[in-house]
């Protein structure tokens, strides 16, 4: 544990310009409250913001079956944002369409096999080129991705299937060691955090790392691909005293990616972890929440009709109780989980219900 201390105190030494030898206050930057343009008018807001989250497969999902941990669509409710499923083997053209009704995405974390041919990974690569294009194009898109999440960014923006190395961070609260990208006053994501919220993410262990994987701090100087795309904003050292990305931000798009869990600190309480949920840690939970939704707030796409929308909502299902202990000892990750049947099952239904509602239009058109 000495050496570990000793090794993060030289980290914080020696990244440059790292946020641990600045004052803290002087690192945060309040975010625009008014959000105004250049020419000083307010900025015109979505107020029914909608998060894409995307399903994967595996457990504690029934087999054939997709799921979404309830923390995830919490974190996003607590902002003010509503949760739209996107299952992972959906089709390609049913993703779009989902795309195109909803306001971001949120890649959540987990355990999924991030090569192409996978159905997590190719829904998670088509829905980052979706909104890339979109961006490209005017429309303000934002995409979130945590922990896998995080990883499958890093690898779609790399192109490179191995840049993933081994981390021992598994149940391993941290603190963050902030870079000059992020101490430098033009960091999205951290400008968007109260000062007091950067700073206990800097001297306390309020950032939950759960992963045997992760981006190598060098990966990212090594892949001119991913270091064009991104910035790292801040790194982490794991129990052997490995360094790696624990947070980062695209330069020209509003793409973020935590390696480390923010909804897990008020949403999850699993007694096989050690998350930390002391009042604090539950801020830092509550602000990131606000980062990403009011991110969402600057897009505009919706679904097609009301009837649509009522459709998509995770409203239509209901979370089932997945933290409960069936014998001593075991562990489990998620107190409560969304569970979906295969995609095609799922959209058969959605494209006879459908077909009904048009039938049903058309009858009272003709009444």
């Amino acid at each position: 544990m000495t050496s570990r201390n000793g090794l993060m105190l030289a980290l914080a030494m020696l990244v440059a310009g790292a946020a641990a030898v600045r004052p803290l206050v002087e690192q945060a930057v309040a975010a625009d409250d008014s959000r105004r343009d250049v020419q000083g008018k307010e900025e015109k807001l979505n107020l029914r913001p909608i998060i894409g989250i995307i399903s994967q497969l595996g457990d504690p999902a029934p087999k054939h079956h997709s799921y979404i941990a309830s923390s995830y669509v919490k974190m996003v409710e607590s902002a003010g944002a509503r949760a739209v499923p996107i299952l992972c083997d959906m089709s390609p053209k049913e993703v779009e369409r989902r795309f195109k009704a909803v306001n971001g995405i949120l890649i959540p974390g987990g355990a999924q096999d991030l090569r192409p041919g996978q159905p997590f990974f190719d829904t998670v690569s088509q829905l980052v080129d979706l909104a890339i294009a979109a961006n490209d194009k005017g429309n303000y898109f934002p995409v979130h991705g945590t922990c896998l999440g995080f990883e499958a960014l890093a690898i779609v923006a790399s192109a490179n299937h191995s840049i993933l190395s081994e981390f021992d961070a598994e149940n391993l609260p941290s603190s963050l060691f902030l870079t000059d990208a992020a101490a430098d006053g033009k960091s999205r994501f951290f400008n968007s955090l109260p000062p007091q919220v950067v700073q206990h993410l800097q001297t306390r262990p309020y950032a939950m790392e759960n992963h045997s994987h992760g981006l190598a701090w060098t990966a990212v100087e090594e892949n001119p691909k991913l270091h064009d795309f991104y910035d790292v904003l801040s790194l982490s050292v794991d129990r052997v005293g490995q360094v790696y990305v624990s947070t980062m931000e695209a330069h020209s798009y509003p793409i973020t990616g935590t390696q480390w869990h923010p909804e897990k600190n008020a949403f999850e309480w699993t007694p096989d972890k050690d998350i930390p949920h002391h009042p604090d840690a539950i801020e830092v939970t509550q602000e990131v929440a606000n980062f990403f939704v009011s991110e969402a707030r600057r897009n505009f796409h919706k679904p097609a009709s009301q009837a649509e929308e009522e459709d998509l909502l995770i409203y239509n299902w209901a979370p089932e109780y997945t933290g409960k202990h069936r014998y001593k000892g075991q562990e489990v990750d998620f107190v409560e989980s969304y569970f979906f049947p295969p995609a095609k099952e799922l959209e058969a239904q959605l494209q006879q219900r459908r077909q009904h509602r048009s039938a049903a239009e058309a009858a009272v058109e003709r009444a």
